[in-house]
Protein backbone atom coordinates (compact mmCIF):
# COMPACT_ATOMS: atom_id res chain seq x y z
CA UNK A 1 0.00 0.00 0.00
CA UNK A 2 1.02 3.88 -0.83
CA UNK A 3 2.87 4.89 2.08
CA UNK A 4 1.21 8.40 2.58
CA UNK A 5 -2.43 6.38 1.88
CA UNK A 6 -2.20 4.11 4.70
CA UNK A 7 -0.89 6.75 7.31
CA UNK A 8 -3.72 9.05 6.28
CA UNK A 9 -6.28 6.18 6.87
CA UNK A 10 -4.51 4.90 10.08
CA UNK A 11 -4.65 8.62 11.54
CA UNK A 12 -8.18 8.87 10.77
CA UNK A 13 -9.21 5.02 12.10
CA UNK A 14 -7.20 5.95 14.86
CA UNK A 15 -8.89 9.15 15.84
CA UNK A 16 -11.69 7.42 17.90
CA UNK A 17 -14.68 9.71 16.74
CA UNK A 18 -14.89 10.88 13.08
CA UNK A 19 -12.32 14.26 12.83
CA UNK A 20 -13.25 16.96 11.20
CA UNK A 21 -12.91 17.70 7.31
CA UNK A 22 -10.23 20.42 8.46
CA UNK A 23 -8.33 17.93 10.53
CA UNK A 24 -8.23 15.86 7.59
CA UNK A 25 -6.66 18.44 5.12
CA UNK A 26 -4.14 19.78 7.90
CA UNK A 27 -2.94 16.09 8.43
CA UNK A 28 -3.07 15.93 4.23
CA UNK A 29 -0.94 19.15 3.52
CA UNK A 30 1.73 17.99 6.32
CA UNK A 31 2.02 14.81 4.68
CA UNK A 32 3.03 15.99 1.12
CA UNK A 33 -0.12 15.88 -0.55
CA UNK A 34 -1.06 18.97 -2.43
CA UNK A 35 -4.20 21.05 -3.27
CA UNK A 36 -5.07 19.82 -6.98
CA UNK A 37 -8.94 20.80 -7.17
CA UNK A 38 -11.86 22.39 -5.48
CA UNK A 39 -15.39 21.93 -6.47
CA UNK A 40 -18.55 23.08 -4.95
CA UNK A 41 -18.73 20.79 -2.25
CA UNK A 42 -15.08 19.13 -1.67
CA UNK A 43 -11.41 19.79 -2.10
CA UNK A 44 -9.24 16.93 -3.63
CA UNK A 45 -5.48 16.56 -2.80
CA UNK A 46 -2.92 14.90 -5.12
CA UNK A 47 -0.96 12.25 -2.93
CA UNK A 48 2.64 12.55 -3.17
CA UNK A 49 2.90 9.60 -5.07
CA UNK A 50 0.72 11.07 -7.88
CA UNK A 51 -1.52 8.01 -8.07
CA UNK A 52 -3.98 8.63 -5.54
CA UNK A 53 -6.70 11.45 -4.96
CA UNK A 54 -8.47 12.47 -1.35
CA UNK A 55 -11.36 13.89 -1.50
CA UNK A 56 -12.44 16.45 1.48
CA UNK A 57 -16.06 17.70 1.89
CA UNK A 58 -17.21 19.59 4.98
CA UNK A 59 -21.27 18.43 3.84
CA UNK A 60 -22.03 16.39 1.03
CA UNK A 61 -25.28 14.70 1.15
CA UNK A 62 -24.93 12.55 -2.09
CA UNK A 63 -21.37 11.44 -1.13
CA UNK A 64 -22.58 7.95 -0.18
CA UNK A 65 -24.36 7.54 -3.22
CA UNK A 66 -21.09 8.06 -5.32
CA UNK A 67 -19.58 5.71 -2.83
CA UNK A 68 -22.20 3.10 -3.43
CA UNK A 69 -21.82 3.50 -7.62
CA UNK A 70 -17.87 3.05 -7.12
CA UNK A 71 -18.38 0.16 -5.07
CA UNK A 72 -20.99 -1.94 -7.28
CA UNK A 73 -18.81 -0.59 -10.23
CA UNK A 74 -16.05 -1.87 -9.41
CA UNK A 75 -13.92 -3.00 -12.44
CA UNK A 76 -16.39 -1.20 -15.39
CA UNK A 77 -13.83 0.80 -16.59
CA UNK A 78 -15.84 3.55 -17.13
CA UNK A 79 -15.80 4.38 -13.41
CA UNK A 80 -13.22 5.44 -10.98
CA UNK A 81 -11.30 2.61 -8.76
CA UNK A 82 -12.49 3.73 -4.89
CA UNK A 83 -9.59 2.81 -2.39
CA UNK A 84 -11.59 4.20 0.85
CA UNK A 85 -14.08 6.17 2.13
CA UNK A 86 -14.61 7.89 5.54
CA UNK A 87 -17.73 9.39 7.21
CA UNK A 88 -16.13 12.62 8.46
CA UNK A 89 -17.32 14.79 11.03
CA UNK A 90 -20.67 16.07 10.75
CA UNK A 91 -21.47 14.99 7.64
CA UNK A 92 -18.37 15.57 6.02
CA UNK A 93 -16.49 12.56 3.52
CA UNK A 94 -13.21 11.33 3.04
CA UNK A 95 -12.62 9.40 -0.07
CA UNK A 96 -9.49 8.26 -1.37
CA UNK A 97 -9.22 7.18 -5.13
CA UNK A 98 -7.45 6.83 -8.16
CA UNK A 99 -6.00 10.43 -9.52
CA UNK A 100 -7.66 11.53 -12.69
CA UNK A 101 -7.23 14.10 -14.86
CA UNK A 102 -9.47 16.05 -16.67
CA UNK A 103 -10.57 16.32 -20.30
CA UNK A 104 -11.20 18.74 -22.88
CA UNK A 105 -14.90 19.96 -22.66
CA UNK A 106 -15.76 19.04 -26.24
CA UNK A 107 -14.51 15.27 -25.37
CA UNK A 108 -16.46 15.13 -22.23
CA UNK A 109 -19.79 16.54 -23.81
CA UNK A 110 -19.23 13.42 -26.12
CA UNK A 111 -19.04 11.05 -23.31
CA UNK A 112 -22.67 12.47 -21.44
CA UNK A 113 -24.30 12.26 -24.80
CA UNK A 114 -22.93 8.36 -25.33
CA UNK A 115 -23.94 7.41 -22.11
CA UNK A 116 -27.79 8.52 -23.09
CA UNK A 117 -27.49 7.21 -26.30
CA UNK A 118 -29.04 3.29 -26.84
CA UNK A 119 -26.91 2.41 -30.03
CA UNK A 120 -23.64 3.96 -28.30
CA UNK A 121 -25.19 1.42 -25.11
CA UNK A 122 -25.90 -1.65 -27.59
CA UNK A 123 -22.02 -1.11 -29.34
CA UNK A 124 -20.38 -0.68 -26.26
CA UNK A 125 -22.08 -3.33 -23.41
CA UNK A 126 -19.48 -2.03 -20.12
CA UNK A 127 -20.64 1.68 -21.26
CA UNK A 128 -24.46 0.07 -21.27
CA UNK A 129 -23.68 -1.78 -17.78
CA UNK A 130 -22.10 1.29 -16.40
CA UNK A 131 -24.92 3.71 -17.81
CA UNK A 132 -27.55 0.92 -16.50
CA UNK A 133 -26.12 0.86 -12.81
CA UNK A 134 -25.44 4.84 -13.20
CA UNK A 135 -29.29 5.02 -13.46
CA UNK A 136 -30.55 2.47 -10.90
CA UNK A 137 -28.04 4.73 -8.26
CA UNK A 138 -29.88 7.71 -9.09
CA UNK A 139 -33.10 6.54 -8.81
CA UNK A 140 -32.65 5.20 -5.29
CA UNK A 141 -30.96 8.64 -4.86
CA UNK A 142 -34.01 10.25 -6.06
CA UNK A 143 -36.28 8.50 -3.91
CA UNK A 144 -34.08 9.09 -0.88
CA UNK A 145 -32.61 12.27 -0.96
CA UNK A 146 -34.50 15.72 -0.43
CA UNK A 147 -33.42 18.18 -3.31
CA UNK A 148 -32.04 15.60 -5.27
CA UNK A 149 -30.90 17.11 -8.74
CA UNK A 150 -30.94 14.78 -12.15
CA UNK A 151 -27.72 13.61 -12.80
CA UNK A 152 -24.99 16.12 -13.57
CA UNK A 153 -23.29 16.42 -16.89
CA UNK A 154 -20.86 18.77 -16.18
CA UNK A 155 -18.07 18.63 -18.44
CA UNK A 156 -15.87 18.12 -15.33
CA UNK A 157 -17.56 14.89 -14.27
CA UNK A 158 -15.74 13.04 -16.49
CA UNK A 159 -12.14 12.45 -16.69
CA UNK A 160 -9.32 10.24 -17.57
CA UNK A 161 -7.08 7.58 -15.89
CA UNK A 162 -3.19 7.16 -16.24
CA UNK A 163 -4.36 4.67 -19.43
CA UNK A 164 -6.42 7.96 -21.33
CA UNK A 165 -9.63 6.23 -19.88
CA UNK A 166 -12.74 7.56 -19.74
CA UNK A 167 -14.81 7.78 -15.94
CA UNK A 168 -17.68 9.34 -14.88
CA UNK A 169 -17.48 10.99 -11.27
CA UNK A 170 -19.34 13.14 -9.04
CA UNK A 171 -22.27 12.36 -11.01
CA UNK A 172 -25.03 12.48 -8.02
CA UNK A 173 -26.09 15.75 -6.07
CA UNK A 174 -28.53 17.64 -3.74
CA UNK A 175 -29.62 21.12 -5.46
CA UNK A 176 -27.68 23.65 -3.65
CA UNK A 177 -29.07 26.74 -4.71
CA UNK A 178 -32.50 24.99 -3.85
CA UNK A 179 -31.00 23.70 -0.24
CA UNK A 180 -29.28 27.15 1.07
CA UNK A 181 -32.05 29.40 -0.42
CA UNK A 182 -34.42 26.77 2.01
CA UNK A 183 -31.72 27.68 4.99
CA UNK A 184 -32.69 31.19 4.44
CA UNK A 185 -36.32 31.10 3.38
CA UNK A 186 -37.54 28.24 4.48
CA UNK A 187 -35.15 26.43 7.44
CA UNK A 188 -37.50 24.38 8.70
CA UNK A 189 -37.53 22.55 5.77
CA UNK A 190 -33.70 22.14 6.09
CA UNK A 191 -34.19 20.62 9.53
CA UNK A 192 -36.21 18.47 9.47
CA UNK A 193 -34.98 17.13 5.90
CA UNK A 194 -31.44 16.48 6.99
CA UNK A 195 -29.93 14.98 10.59
CA UNK A 196 -28.40 17.72 13.02
CA UNK A 197 -25.31 15.49 12.99
CA UNK A 198 -25.24 15.19 8.95
CA UNK A 199 -25.45 19.10 8.60
CA UNK A 200 -23.25 20.35 11.47
CA UNK A 201 -20.70 21.85 8.60
CA UNK A 202 -23.29 22.12 5.60
CA UNK A 203 -22.00 26.22 5.89
CA UNK A 204 -18.45 25.32 5.18
CA UNK A 205 -18.65 23.72 1.55
CA UNK A 206 -15.88 25.41 -0.60
CA UNK A 207 -18.99 26.88 -2.58
CA UNK A 208 -20.41 29.43 -0.21
CA UNK A 209 -16.82 30.38 0.68
CA UNK A 210 -16.46 31.48 -2.69
CA UNK A 211 -19.71 32.82 -3.46
CA UNK A 212 -21.23 34.11 -0.77
CA UNK A 213 -20.82 36.46 1.62
CA UNK A 214 -20.40 36.51 5.36
CA UNK A 215 -23.02 37.99 6.58
CA UNK A 216 -25.30 35.96 4.38
CA UNK A 217 -23.43 32.93 5.79
CA UNK A 218 -24.27 34.24 9.33
CA UNK A 219 -28.06 34.70 8.74
CA UNK A 220 -28.52 30.62 7.47
CA UNK A 221 -26.97 29.66 10.24
CA UNK A 222 -29.39 32.14 12.58
CA UNK A 223 -32.29 31.00 10.47
CA UNK A 224 -31.26 26.83 10.88
CA UNK A 225 -30.01 27.41 14.38
CA UNK A 226 -33.86 29.29 15.73
CA UNK A 227 -35.60 26.00 14.23
CA UNK A 228 -33.08 24.00 15.91
CA UNK A 229 -33.88 25.56 18.92
CA UNK A 230 -37.71 25.04 18.70
CA UNK A 231 -37.10 21.09 18.36
CA UNK A 232 -38.05 20.05 14.98
CA UNK A 233 -37.63 16.74 14.31
CA UNK A 234 -36.54 15.05 10.95
CA UNK A 235 -38.66 13.70 8.51
CA UNK A 236 -38.31 9.79 6.73
CA UNK A 237 -37.30 11.91 3.80
CA UNK A 238 -34.26 13.12 5.89
CA UNK A 239 -31.62 13.66 2.88
CA UNK A 240 -28.50 12.17 5.27
CA UNK A 241 -29.83 8.65 6.13
CA UNK A 242 -28.03 5.73 4.60
CA UNK A 243 -29.12 4.70 1.08
CA UNK A 244 -28.22 1.10 2.26
CA UNK A 245 -26.57 0.07 5.04
CA UNK A 246 -23.21 0.64 5.15
CA UNK A 247 -23.55 2.26 2.03
CA UNK A 248 -24.36 6.17 0.76
CA UNK A 249 -26.19 8.85 0.59
CA UNK A 250 -25.88 11.88 -2.31
CA UNK A 251 -25.04 15.11 -3.85
CA UNK A 252 -23.97 17.72 -5.64
CA UNK A 253 -25.40 20.77 -7.86
CA UNK A 254 -27.78 23.50 -9.04
CA UNK A 255 -24.64 24.18 -7.27
CA UNK A 256 -24.68 26.72 -4.25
Amino acid sequence: MDEAKRRLLVRVDAHGVPPRHDEVEDWLLADGWTLCGEGDWARAYRSPTGEFAARVSPFDPACPFTVWLYREGAGNRYLPRLDAHRRLDGGGHLIVMELLQEVPVDEAKRWHDRLHDAAELRTDPELGRAAALIDRVHRDAESQLRWCGPLDDNPGNVMRDSAGRAKFVDLYYVQGLVLYDKALTAPAEVVAAIPAELRRHMFEIPALAREAAPAEIARMRAAVASIEADGVAPDEHAGGRDARPGEPDRASRNRP
